[in-house]
């Protein structure tokens, strides 16, 4: 795994181990560990973490850190992946088949900060911008393996791509009915409630903590309710990243 991490650096990309098995950073805040933040092009430091953890897997950040903009297909959310995919009408690029049997589909980009991270930019299809990250190629979740499918040269975001991003990050957000009881409705569950993940990750909270926070959320306010498979896939998300630096300060 060293060498597919030491490759990735001298090509630019910033470079951080995540755990054994897994796609959550494996240093932990114990230590110092601050997710994607930790992730660097320097090639001593990357050769003493896989001392450290040598069957670490590798995490990749993405947004201005490497200029790279990820578009992650999985069709494990939508039979209508495939359509989904073809509507963003993308030109071929490096591509990396996940473990899940998914896509990630790397583009260049400015690093605006208003691209960052985000679920459902159509059904099936998230994205990972600023402060977000990825399993990289060669890492191992579950026996499966993250490979190369297309070795090309990673193409420009296209601008079509960045619109729809910044404006389904603008998207209308749930509003209370009559009654005042918020009500989070088919097309607007996956984002919220990864929203709300990503917030309770920033104040500290852990995975257990952020689930059960999404159960209630679910259990009172989505209509019709998410399956606890997706509830959970969401938590797992919003463990990818690190607390906020004032809150680090305070543990």
């Amino acid at each position: 795994m060293i060498d597919f991490a030491l490759h990735f650096a001298r090509q630019g990309w910033p470079i951080f181990p995540l755990a054994e098995n897994s796609k959550i950073p494996a240093i932990p805040r114990e230590r110092g560990g601050r997710g994607c933040l930790d992730a660097t092009l320097d090639l001593k430091c990357i050769e003493e973490w896989w001392r450290v953890y040598p069957n670490a897997n590798i995490g990749i950040a993405t947004g201005r850190r490497s200029g790279m903009l990820v578009v992650d297909v999985d069709p494990r959310k939508t039979t209508a992946w495939l359509d989904s995919l073809r509507s963003l009408e993308l030109p071929p690029t490096f591509t990396v088949r996940t473990a899940g049997g998914g896509w990630h589909l790397y583009f260049r980009f400015s690093g605006d900060a208003r691209v960052s991270i985000g679920t459902e930019l159509v059904p099936g299809i998230d994205w990972r911008g600023n402060g977000g990250y990825v399993v990289g190629p060669g890492s191992v979740v579950n026996g499966a393996t993250y490979e190369i499918a297309k070795n090309l040269p990673i193409a420009p975001a296209p601008a079509s791509l960045l619109e729809r991003i910044l404006t389904k990050r603008n998207r209308p957000r749930p509003t209370p009915d009559a009654d005042g009881h918020m009500t989070i409705a088919a097309g607007q569950r996956n984002a919220t409630l990864f929203s709300l993940a990503c917030l309770l990750r920033r104040f500290g909270l852990e995975y257990n903590a952020i689930l059960e926070s999404l159960r209630a959320t679910n259990a009172d306010h989505c209509d019709p309710q998410m399956e606890d498979a997706e509830l959970r896939h969401i938590a797992a998300s919003a463990m990818r990243y690190a607390p906020s630096a004032e809150q680090r300060e305070t543990q």
